[in-house]
């Protein structure tokens, strides 16, 4: 018995082994295809891993092996630093607690009451659940825990903005005046907003369009948060509003410096461009576009396709905004005749 952690893990391309100094130690070596040997280097480096004084068999030890795991290391940059303000949080709360308290089930007690902590900010408190629920099966996976004690907790924050749309007041308060007689909304920000909601890209991808993505019928370009193929036609008032712009070359979208947008910059100019009381974002414009799709005859499966939706909820938006408005202007038109 060498007191060796050895665990399998079954990829697309063959098995991988982990081999771990003890159960719950940290990781000395691994390897694919095979089981590998036990060799003198691998005993002497769990020796001086037992010897260690840092520790080992810890919450924050599992968070350190965690990011240094592929699966951490293969996400997106942008959701590998959100998952390192999480990470930085669990292991305030749990570093110190051994793995073993997280094979009793009565732990999630604890673990709620971390995540009420949170309650006033509740996308925080569900990042935060989400970041431990991940981690602990993580453990599972790579056989340090035999459950995770968290799993099934649910969420705080359980609003749906997927069928919230910018309708006709949401655009006409973005056009008024202020007291000056100055547009509340500048011209390079309206662009944004418009092109948002004509194609329906998420901010992240809208800002690095490209005039190199852009064809005579449709944009071609590929998505920053789940890196698939977006395919977006483009309509007469798409093509307006493409034609208008005064350049041909770099991002389509410029700032009133005439540079490319940052996500951070285009989300504070329309925060300090927002009405008092504006109760729509710019994450909304999406569900706009899902109903100018749905307008122009689009089926819910093709309006799915593009917009990387469900079929079921392009459904709910357009039985919403679509079929229902179309409803009221036909009982009014009877109205009318019948009066």
């Amino acid at each position: 018995m060498t007191g060796l952690h050895v665990v399998r893990m079954r990829l697309k391309a063959g098995d991988r082994f982990y081999v771990y100094a003890f159960r719950g130690g940290p990781l000395i070596h691994q390897a694919d295809g095979r089981r590998p040997d036990i060799t003198p280097a691998m005993l002497q480096a769990a020796m001086e891993a037992r010897r260690s004084p840092q520790s080992t068999g810890t919450v924050e030890w599992l968070v350190r092996e965690y990011r240094a795991s592929p699966e951490f290391k293969d996400l997106r940059a942008p959701t590998r630093r959100d998952y390192e303000r999480s990470l930085d949080r669990v292991e305030a709360r749990f570093g110190p607690a051994p793995l073993g308290a997280f094979e009793d089930r009565r732990i999630r007690n604890d673990i709620i009451q971390w995540r009420d902590e949170w309650r006033a900010q509740p996308r925080t408190a569900d990042k935060v659940l989400v970041m431990l629920q991940t981690l602990l099966s993580w453990a599972v996976e790579r056989g340090f825990l035999a459950i995770n004690a968290a799993h099934g907790i649910k969420l705080i924050h359980t609003a749906d903005r997927s069928d919230l749309v910018w309708e006709a007041e949401h655009w006409q308060a973005f056009q008024q005046l202020d007291k000056d007689g100055n547009p509340v909304c500048p011209a390079h920000l309206m662009t944004a907003l418009k092109l948002i909601s004509m194609t329906g890209l998420r901010l992240g991808d809208v800002i690095r369009l490209d005039w190199e993505h852009v064809g005579d019928k449709v944009i071609v370009l590929t998505t920053k948060k789940r890196g698939g193929r977006a395919a977006i036609p483009i309509f007469p008032e798409l093509r307006a509003l493409l034609d208008a712009q005064p350049h041909r070359t770099g991002t389509v979208l410029r700032n009133s410096r005439d540079k490319a947008w940052t996500e951070s910059g285009l989300g504070s100019v329309f925060q300090k461009a927002k009405p008092a009381g504006f109760d729509r974002t710019m994450h909304d414009l999406r569900g706009t576009y899902v109903t100018w799709l749905a307008v122009k005859g689009f089926t819910d499966e093709e309006i799915a396709r593009v917009i990387g939706w469900t079929a079921k909820r392009v459904a709910q938006v357009r039985a919403r905004y679509v079929d229902e408005a179309r409803v009221v202007v036909s009982m009014v038109d009877r109205m009318v005749r019948e009066g």
